[in-house]
């Protein structure tokens, strides 16, 4: 089957290596068919469980269909296209769109695709048991089938001033969520975030099915890590109070480690340098790292990452501006 993934617009450095890395960590085989900034369409011999279970897990877009057609901007085109690729499921019908095109009038499209796919249906806006989509762009239109419509919502719901473990560093749930996919880790394996904070990047791999150990120096920021885990009824967890140096007595062999290294005024590196604590991160994180295993690591600094290449292999870096004066970079070595 082919699928058509719709991107979100957000975090667009991070759009395409997330749905790669979620396919991969759900043992999806797949052929990429064509991938732009707006879409991605794949082909997949796969169970339909595992494309839920990928959807499921994925952040970075709104909607997983079963690819129709696409086509050019040409109405003719867009007609004959449409009914050589014709509707075999039967119940009523809505067809909707997400226009990305400041230039282009999506009226005359959807009258068109109305005028195939609803012939002999019911319309049903609100309920439909068949939704056709089109992604409209400045020279194309991609048409699919709903499949799975992702959550989006609950993100914004586990943003950290909901959670009952508070602090104004941690990251946005959408961003984690992307980070520990960005891993590559699976489902029952063991993630690794030894500078755990509030607990947001474990909590959202805690969601996904994975094992996760976190660690911190600070003995509040675990007490409150632990709170937040079990309000999710997180339970597969293990944590514990520990400098960067000291992690290798507690946990070895990890699957994954993804962590956001201290970086600002809010946080505490007690007297160390950047540089140092950094270094002293990338050798003990590399020690816990099972052969081949991934580590999604923040840094403020882009320089730093060099640090990073003297224990595991640089894969690919992302730049996320936090705001106008700071911006974030997540790097994805490999050991």
């Amino acid at each position: 089957m082919k699928y058509l993934i719709e991107f979100a617009k957000e975090y667009q450095t991070l759009l395409k290596s997330e749905v790669i890395s979620c396919l991969e960590s759900e043992s999806i085989t797949y052929n990429i068919l064509l991938e732009n900034d707006d879409v991605i369409i794949f082909e997949s011999n796969t169970e339909s469980e595992k494309i839920r279970n990928f959807a499921n897990r994925v952040s970075s877009i709104y909607y997983v269909d079963k690819f129709l057609f696409e086509s050019s901007i040409d109405i003719n085109n867009i007609y004959n296209t449409a009914i050589k690729n014709s509707i075999k499921n039967r119940g009523s019908i809505a067809i909707k769109y997400k226009n990305r095109s400041k230039k282009i009038n999506s009226q005359e499209i959807i009258k068109t695709l109305a005028s195939v796919y609803t012939k002999n249906r019911t319309v049903n806006l609100r309920n439909p048991d068949i939704e056709v989509r089109c992604i409209i762009t400045d020279d194309r239109i991609y048409v699919g089938l709903k499949l799975y419509q992702i959550d989006r919502q609950q993100f914004e719901k586990r943003k950290v001033q909901f959670r009952p473990f508070f602090s104004p560093i941690s990251l946005h749930p959408k961003i984690a969520r992307a980070l520990v996919n960005l891993s590559c880790v699976k489902k029952n394996q063991t993630l690794l975030d030894p500078f755990c904070g509030t607990g947001g990047l474990l909590l959202e791999a805690g969601l996904i099915g994975i094992k996760v150990v976190g660690s911190d120096v600070e003995k509040k920021m675990i007490d409150g890590c632990k709170n937040t885990l079990e309000f999710y009824n997180i339970i597969n967890y293990s944590l514990f109070c520990s400098d960067i140096g000291k992690i290798d007595n507690f946990i070895s062999n990890v699957d994954a480690v993804v962590t956001d290294l201290p970086y600002g005024k809010s946080t505490t590196t007690k007297g160390e340098t950047k540089k140092d604590l950094y270094k002293r991160a990338y050798e003990n994180i590399s020690k816990v790292m099972k052969k081949n295993a991934r580590a999604v690591i923040g840094l403020s600094d882009k320089e730093m990452i060099s640090l990073g290449e003297e224990y595991l292999s640089f894969i690919e870096k992302h730049d996320l501006k936090v705001h106008k004066s700071l911006t974030r970079y997540f790097v994805v070595f490999e050991k």
